[in-house]
Parts: structure tokens; sequence; C-alpha cells
């Protein structure tokens, strides 16, 4: 098997990027399936601290500048 790598290392050379391009894809799909599973709120709930300063008919309206 060495000998077969040192008379073709282009082909080691791409093995490892195959071997890298897959371990990417894994991590990705992986990653995606899990924020299915668990999505992210899209606004902070009425009771949380970041609200705190904020009355129930201004919250949503933009701060202003």
């Amino acid at each position: 098997m060495s000998q077969f790598f040192e008379n073709h290392p282009t082909l080691l050379l791409a093995a490892e990027a195959g071997v890298a391009l897959l371990l990417l894809i894994f991590i990705v799909v992986w990653t995606m399936s899990t924020a299915k599973k668990n999505p992210r709120p899209t606004r902070a709930p009425q009771d949380h601290p970041s609200r705190a300063n904020q009355t129930s008919t201004d919250a949503d309206t933009p701060p202003e500048a």
C-alpha cells in the first residue's frame, strides 16, 4: 500500500480531501437536524430580564435612535 501511494501521491491528497469533505457535510447535517428539533424562539418572553424596562404597549415597536 505504501508503494502505491509513493507512485500516486495525488491520490492520497484526494482521499484526504474527500474524507474532510464528508466530515464537513456530516457536521452541517448534524447541526441542521438539531436546529430543526430544538428551534430557537423568535422573541424573548415577556418576563425575560432583557425586556424588564419595556411595557406591553411598546413591546412591538422598535426603539428610537
